[in-house]
């Protein structure tokens, strides 16, 4: 694997599989328990949009500078560009023995940002202000932390949903630590802190809804803690930031350094992995990295004209190299800037321009016009939208105003047989801000409309640009608005019913009064708006498309998808239409059958779950068949490519 690649691997690890429209891919976006993440930020080639995925918020940048080394001024320089939204939080940080402030704020952009300013028991205060966007089907999620060194206790906060009404820490061993959960008036979103002794530290929150319903739990890797053996005690540079070797075979060498804030990690980088002469790996308010032994001092100027001089210091491991570690004067992932090393003397060594991360769409392969999707114009960051050439007319989009996607170009490539696969932006200006759903339509459909939670439909509107191959269907409802899936009329067909995922699927279903239908294999269902929920041995397994507003889960089935099913981690179950009494499976690995049985719901489908079969995936055939053993149906998946994503990110140059 390539060092892009590598790259790029990190990046898909860091989304969490939010784009992968896969008629299956729903029971593993939604499951509890996310998986364990293995990829680090690896020099500087990542784009800062990616690598502040894996991190949303931390303890780790600051904008507290020599101009502003006091608390107050900290705060005023953080909201020069920004308005509060609802009251601050004082809250008793035990490692320091000093208040840790936290309050929100609206951005530039007009996306809500969660600030903060750590005062500290030895050495000047620092603050900044990182997006406080929620994480994708997440009800709780990690900010940052107060560990450090030396201290005997410790705080881990985040934020969480307006309905989650309690949080505990959950040590490796299972001991619990009760948190606390607190709403800020006018705040988007609840904060919650858990204090722990050091010595025990948290692998995860254990999340309840209000009412005291558990609603599973997220673990601490969202603050990506340092992997490998550490190899001495880490050694503190400027404003809290610390850099530490670790031992690891995954790393050129053996040895990773890993920056970090009181336990919370901000990049790890390789000795000898670059050729430059300063390897830089910024977050959005940290400049951190490494350089040549003989630079002496590093400086980098962003487009805006801001500048951050940093001192370097030699490293006390022998690695042959000095260390930076620095606030930021920028807070805009998408501005480029220069980077320039000098010598002890004063004399400058070497120097490397890093433009801002742009659309990666080649000319050359561009099928027709770049469009802009609509309604992002005024948002400050307009989303482009363009085809590639090639089979199928790939359909790309770039940009946009969510702090998630910059610096990232996105294609989708294959089919689905009756629709294309939905994307989703998110304007917060001008205000109050819109989501706007999108995708490239079908040269048979006529109109489409989105379903909202109370039923009420909003038409959308086509868009073709200059000799594009197809047209691009779009349509904007309130910032906000549930939108439980979309209708699309089709010449010559029946309406086709489209659900839509929505975050808030299976919170929904783990927190509802209704008791769930018993299935087989130690399965369990249960419909909600928008989704269909299966459990396994009494955890969450993952979900399907549920019924949309005024619908029933029958309107989701028709002769081109006959039946909706994934595979879970000991079962694999689904829906079928009524009338059917058996489920037969054929993969590779051989033949399955499952029993059918009528929902409880009067949704018009029939619901079966099985064992798993070794070697099955969702490759397989399956058949559906009546009491007295009728074939009613059959499905064979799709043969071209499964619709998928890829993302592709700008690696800075290397000199």
């Amino acid at each position: 694997m390539n060092d892009l690649e590598e790259r790029l691997r990190a990046a898909f690890t860091a989304r969490a599989q939010t784009y992968e429209p896969d008629p299956h891919a729903w029971a593993r976006i939604t499951e509890r328990r996310p998986r364990r993440r293995q990829a680090r930020w690896l020099l500087a080639a990542l784009p800062v949009a990616l690598l502040t995925v894996f991190v949303p918020v931390l303890l780790n940048g600051g904008l507290g500078r020599n101009t502003a080394i006091d608390p107050t001024g900290i705060h005023q320089q953080l909201m020069k560009e920004r308005t509060p939204l609802g009251k601050e939080a004082v809250v008793d940080n035990p490692s320091e023995g000093k208040p840790l402030r936290i309050w929100f704020a609206r951005g530039k952009l007009g996306y809500p940002e969660i600030c903060y300013i750590v005062e500290r028991a030895a050495g000047e205060p620092y603050g900044a202000c990182v997006d406080a966007v929620a994480w994708q089907h997440v009800d709780a999620w990690y900010v940052g932390s107060t560990v450090r060194d030396g201290a005997a206790t410790a705080m881990d906060w985040g934020l969480a949903r307006q309905d989650v009404g309690a949080v505990a820490g959950v040590t490796k061993g299972g001991q619990e630590f009760p948190g606390t959960v607190r709403s800020l008036a006018g705040a988007p979103y609840r904060l919650w802190t858990v204090t722990y002794p050091s010595q025990e530290p948290m692998s995860r929150i254990r999340i309840s809804d209000v009412k005291g319903k558990d609603l599973g739990w997220w673990s601490r890797d969202g603050l990506a803690a340092p992997s490998g053996q550490p190899m001495s005690a880490p050694m503190e540079l400027s404003q809290g930031i610390s850099v530490r070797p670790y031992r690891t075979p995954r790393a050129k060498g053996g040895t990773l350094l890993t920056w970090s804030r009181h336990g919370a990690e901000l990049g790890s980088q390789t000795p000898g992995e670059a050729d430059a002469a300063v390897t830089i790996s910024p977050q959005k308010d940290v400049i951190v990295g490494f350089a040549r032994r003989d630079v002496a001092r590093i400086e980098v100027t962003f487009d805006s004209g801001r500048t951050a001089s940093v001192a370097t210091r030699p490293d006390p491991w022998n690695l042959g190299i000095a260390l930076f570690g620095a606030a930021s004067p920028s807070d805009d992932p998408a501005e480029g800037r220069r980077v320039a090393a000098y010598d002890a003397a004063g004399k400058q060594v070497w120097q490397h321009d890093e433009p801002a991360p742009e659309e990666l769409y080649e000319t050359d392969k561009v099928a027709g016009e770049v469009m802009t999707l609509p309604g992002t114009e005024g948002s400050g960051r307009p989303v482009r939208m363009w085809f590639r050439q090639g089979e199928g007319d790939p359909f790309c989009f770039s940009g946009g105003p969510g702090p998630n996607h910059w610096g990232v170009t996105s294609c989708l490539f294959g089919a689905l047989p009756s629709s294309d696969p939905v994307r989703q932006a998110t304007t917060y200006l001008p205000d109050p801000g819109a989501d706007i759903y999108f995708g490239p339509a079908r040269e048979d459909w006529e109109s489409a409309d989105a379903v909202l939670s109370d039923g009420q439909r909003v038409r959308a509107s086509f868009l073709r640009g200059k000799d594009t191959p197809r047209r691009v269907w779009h349509v904007s409802v309130p910032l906000g608005a549930e939108v439980g899936g979309f209708i699309v009329k089709m010449k010559g067909k029946p309406d086709k019913q489209l659900p839509n995922y929505d975050k808030g699927c299976v919170r929904r279903a783990a927190s509802s009064e209704a008791a769930p239908q018993t299935l087989p294999a130690g399965v369990t269902a249960l419909v909600t708006p928008s989704c269909t929920t299966f459990w396994e041995n009494g955890e969450v397994a993952g979900a399907l498309p549920g019924p949309l507003p005024g619908a029933r889960l029958g309107d989701l089935l028709d002769a081109e998808q006959p039946v909706r099913w994934a595979i879970g981690k000991k079962a694999w179950y689904g829906y079928a239409p009524a009338g059917t009494a058996k489920v037969e499976l054929r993969a590779k690995g051989g033949t399955a059958t499952a029993e059918a049985v009528p929902d409880a719901w009067e949704q018009n489908v029939t619901l079966f779950a099985a064992p798993a079969l070794k070697g099955a995936d969702e490759t397989a055939s399956l058949t559906g068949y009546d009491a007295g053993g009728k074939v009613l149906w059959r499905y064979e998946p799709p043969r071209y490519p499964t619709p998928k994503v890829t993302v592709t990110v700008t690696p800075a140059p290397r000199s």
